[in-house]
Order: structure tokens, then sequence, then C-alpha cells
């Protein structure tokens, strides 16, 4: 009985561990990706997590264009496109759902964009 406990908690470990190395590595992936575009960042930290809070906006139904907007808002480095490719490499990399189109959060009433 022992044995048989010791292993299902070995397994509980195991798979408990993989989706923790899958974050890592698409956070390194989204980094990268962010690097690609020209868009340089200070804190890698602070980058990923305004690119996760990007899909809690489209969650909660802001639009594109004004998720762009706010960003070019509070980071003036954000100049031409790069609020653009910031807010689509973050849906991409965090919730691609969107990309897609698929299961898109209702948008609030009055706005405006995709």
């Amino acid at each position: 009985m022992r044995f048989f406990l010791g292993l299902c908690a070995l397994a509980a470990t195991i798979g408990l561990a993989a989706p923790a190395h899958a974050d890592i590595d698409n956070d390194q992936d989204f980094l990268k990706d962010l690097r690609d575009a020209g868009i340089t960042y200070q804190d890698a930290g602070n980058a990923i997590t305004i690119g996760k809070s990007v899909c809690e906006l489209l969650d909660d139904g802001q639009s594109d264009a004004k998720i762009v907007t706010d960003l070019r808002n509070q980071n003036p480095a954000f100049q031409g496109a790069s609020a653009a490719k910031f807010t689509y490499l973050s849906a991409a990399h965090y919730c691609p759902k969107y990309i897609t189109g698929e299961d898109r959060g209702p948008k609030p009433e009055g706005a405006v964009g995709n």
C-alpha cells in the first residue's frame, strides 16, 4: 500500500512539474519573439506579466485597439506599430484563441475595433 501511495505521489509531482516547465518555455519563446520583432524591454519578468495581462483584458472584452492605445499611453517607448506587435505576440503566446477569433469575450458597450 505504501508503495502504491508513493507511486501516486510521484506521478502527481511529475504531472504538476510539466506545466510549470511549459510555462517557462513559453515565456522564453515570448521574450525571444519580442526581441526578434525589435521590441526591447528592461525587465523580462515585467514584460511577461504585461503580456499575460493582455489576455486578461481580452478576456474582459477589451478591444484590441483599446489595448494598443493603452499600451502606447503607458509606455512612451512604444513607437509606431510596437504596441500592436506586443499585443499580437502576447495573444499568440498566452491566449492564442484570440488570434483565431474563437471564444472572444464580449466587448464592453461602445467598444470600437477588433
